[in-house]
């Protein structure tokens, strides 16, 4: 969800109590919506604690995994060794892939 448009009084006053554009999205995204417009209750906070320490559980368990593709497609997927990741990180370097 897009958070709504902001007035130029709303621009000045969150620079002015610190609150930048992005958290204004943040709030609307992750608040409860109430009467007028949007409050993140420590329940929302701790909801969305919850579904990011989940989140990065998985992705710890991804780490070192490889999906090999030809022509957009999937065809094969496995754990790469610490010597194959090398290589590969190597040659991506040599190409220009990656920093």
């Amino acid at each position: 969800m897009n958070a709504p448009a902001l007035t130029q009084h709303a621009i000045t006053r969150a620079a002015q109590r610190g609150i930048a554009h992005s958290d204004i999205e943040l709030i609307a995204l992750m608040g409860t919506e109430v009467e007028d417009g949007y409050l993140v209750r420590e329940k929302d906070y701790v909801e969305a604690e919850l579904i990011v320490k989940a989140f990065l559980q998985r992705l710890r368990h991804l780490v070192g995994k490889r999906v090999v593709l030809t022509s957009g497609r999937i065809i094969t997927a496995y754990h790469a060794s610490n010597s194959h990741q090398r290589r590969l990180r190597r040659r991506a370097r040599e190409s220009g892939s990656i920093d």
